[in-house]
């Protein structure tokens, strides 16, 4: 095999010797010589008018120009290699299981209500969705893709937003809310008991964020409830512990119900649902949920 020094194998050639820190482990990978990587490597950053890597004995390291045309590039690379791949599959039907991992609310708002559908149109494809609240790596867990309310995600994962950004929602029940009154402004919310969000990724108790008059604020509320589960909060806030912080379409059927009160809305901000994977060699099982995904809420 050679390497176009002109195309496409460019970049596939930068992506890999950057994924594999190495010139020998990329020559392997796609089964040319190292010299022939190490000429590709020269002919692209010829054509860039920047060193991409830095290059040692023992090592080699992306440069600060390298690590920007890499997250620019290497999302797009992959996508290509698996249209190129699904192109050489022909007519093959997506097939196998798709391991996912989400919070409990990201799967009762948007995966539940579209499992059914998606497994009719892909009956070749099994689903095994793990709830967690942590942020997961992905790769080290075996699983093939996660969802979850934050963009802050490592730098080799590609992040799909899904659906339209995702308002936040204070409530409480009508039995507390007749008991302790109303807040008028996020920071009344300090004298109030709150049920409390344990963050897995840093230990904390979650802040409550508001925006207020176009400026964010973050609020440090109290109480005698916490978890690391939305279900056992919703559970807390129904039985009348306090106010909770919730996606407001999490509650929706209890706010439509009169079970739950929400308060602060002209304040309460927006947060987007993202789906995030390990941007190589992307399989046909997950890009067919992720266009389904997508397809469908945006239909919604």
């Amino acid at each position: 095999m050679t390497i176009d020094t002109d195309g496409f194998e460019l970049l596939t050639v930068f992506v890999c010797v950057a994924d594999l820190q190495g010139f020998t482990a990329a020559a392997v990978t796609l089964g040319v010589t190292t010299s022939a990587v190490s000429h590709a490597i020269r002919q692209l950053e010829a054509k860039a008018g920047v060193r991409l890597f830095n290059r040692t004995t023992r090592s080699v390291r992306l440069t600060e120009a390298g690590e920007v045309f890499y997250r620019r590039v290497a999302p797009h690379v992959g996508e290509l290699k698996s249209a190129f791949k699904d192109l050489a599959q022909g007519a093959g039907k997506p097939s196998g299981t798709l391991r996912l991992t989400m919070s409990r609310s990201a799967c009762t708002m948007f995966v539940e209500p579209l499992m059914r559908g998606f497994l009719e149109a892909y009956p070749d494809i099994n689903l095994d969705i793990a709830i967690e609240s942590r942020l997961v790596d992905i790769v080290g867990a075996g699983y093939d893709a996660g969802i979850r309310f934050s963009e802050v995600l490592q730098q080799d994962m590609v992040a799909v937003p899904l659906g339209e950004r995702m308002r936040m929602a204070v409530v409480a029940s009508a039995d507390y809310v007749a008991r302790r009154g109303i807040p008028e402004a996020p920071l009344d919310l300090l004298s109030h008991d709150c049920i409390l969000y344990n963050s897995a990724v840093t230990g904390a108790h979650q802040r409550w964020k508001f925006v207020r008059d176009g400026r964010e604020m973050e609020i440090k509320v109290s109480g005698r409830v916490s978890s690391n589960d939305s279900a056992t909060m919703l559970h807390a806030a129904l039985q009348g512990q306090g106010y909770a912080y919730f996606y407001d379409r999490y509650v929706q059927e209890h706010l439509a119900a009169g079970r739950l009160v929400q308060v602060l809305q002209d304040c309460s901000p927006v947060q987007n649902l993202w789906l995030y994977y390990f941007n190589r060699d992307t399989p046909q099982k997950l890009r067919v949920f992720i266009d389904y995904l997508k397809r469908e809420l945006t239909s919604d």
